[in-house]
């Protein structure tokens, strides 16, 4: 991963907030979706330009709790790795469906690239 603008679009967190009832899920389960499959929850807020890893506890605790990732202890950090699931697929579907539905200045040249990768 390297630096998401996606994450900051309000078509984003407004699909995100009607599918997932959460503002930052669909951004968040996207960013798992792109990543190697092992995130760590400071550097996914990092990654997303949230300025507080506040606003991904709740995402990643209901992913948990849902079995899509599951959390990684003693490698001196916390770390989630993600479990294979269809989700993280329809996650990366609803991203781009949102970035189509943006309009080009909302949408950002680097979202659009992040999302072409995959």
């Amino acid at each position: 991963m390297s630096g998401v603008s996606y994450a900051q679009s309000e078509r984003v967190q407004e699909l995100s907030s009607i599918v997932f009832g959460q503002k930052h899920r669909l951004a968040v389960m996207a960013a798992i979706a792109q990543s190697d499959g092992l995130v760590n929850p400071s550097d996914l807020a990092e990654e997303l330009n949230f300025r507080a890893q506040s606003a991904i506890q709740a995402p990643l605790k209901d992913l948990q709790s849902a079995g899509l990732i599951t959390r990684q202890d003693g490698m001196g950090r916390v770390y989630y790795r993600r479990n294979p699931h269809a989700l993280w697929n329809a996650a990366l579907e609803l991203l781009g469906q949102a970035l189509a539905e943006d309009t080009p200045s909302q949408r950002g040249s680097r979202a659009a690239r992040e999302l072409d990768r995959y």
